[in-house]
């Protein structure tokens, strides 16, 4: 299934491997927040960054366009949404400062799902929910520990739905499912096989936890702050602040 899917933890050596989750998940919230900001230097030089971070983790391109390939029919959907408007009457019309705009949301929202491929390729699932404990005990009325079983849990199901997606796919392929022309029922033969699966994964993965006698009360891995990660974060305060640059 890890060839099958670049969505999912990859062991490696790169330097994201090695930061502490803590260090990832804060460069991940602070990075998003920062996009919000429609600064074209912030959003290049982040690019730059994600192009250079998913080059070094060992992540192969084009296998993530290929991931993430129905995340683009929804920015399309975003940017016809906002740049497309119906002007004397239902006649479409596209201008060029509001298409700039469009594109720039775009952008932004592809370049935080490209922050989140790389921190579950690089991380493991323990530490992600180890460092979410660390986040939210502080905060009061939250089970931390319930709040990173259930994020762990959509982490680790991810690459299974896509597993069984391209079965699926694969499976209505060689029965000729590209013989029928209307696209909803195509989708509608797609995503019913597949919720059913993911469902009865689900419920065999709960019965599977309350006969082990699961619960949140578990060890977690150790989690250490070294030079490398200042320096992570050190970049990543740098990158940020280009958004103040006019």
């Amino acid at each position: 299934m890890g060839e099958l899917t670049a969505i999912g933890f990859r062991p490696g050596q790169s330097l994201l491997h090695r930061l502490d989750p803590r260090t990832k998940q804060a460069l991940l919230m602070g990075l998003s927040v920062a996009g919000l900001w429609e600064n074209l230097t912030f959003l290049v030089l982040c690019t730059v960054v994600m192009m250079l971070c998913v080059n070094d983790a060992g992540l192969h391109i084009r296998r993530l366009i290929l991931e993430i390939r129905y995340f683009f029919f929804f920015l399309c959907l975003v940017f016809g949404v906002r740049a497309i408007t119906f002007t004397g009457g239902w006649t479409p019309t596209l201008r060029a400062d509001v298409a700039g705009e469009a594109l720039t949301v775009c952008w932004r929202l592809l370049l935080v799902v490209i922050m989140g491929v790389l921190l579950m390729a690089t991380t493991r699932t323990a530490d992600i929910r180890a460092a979410l404990v660390w986040y939210l005990k502080p905060i009061p009325l939250v089970d931390e520990k319930m709040a990173a079983t259930m994020l762990g849990l959509v982490v680790r199901f991810l690459p299974v739905i896509l597993f069984q997606g391209a079965e699926i796919a694969d499976a209505q392929r060689a029965r000729g499912i590209e013989r029928r022309k209307n696209p909803l029922i195509r989708l509608m033969r797609f995503t019913i096989p597949l919720f059913r699966r993911v469902f009865i994964s689900a419920d065999e993965l709960a019965a599977a936890m309350q006969a082990r006698c699961y619960n949140e009360q578990r060890t977690f891995p150790e989690l250490s702050f070294t030079w490398r990660d200042g320096l992570a974060i050190g970049v990543g305060i740098l990158t940020s602040s280009t958004v103040l640059l006019p």
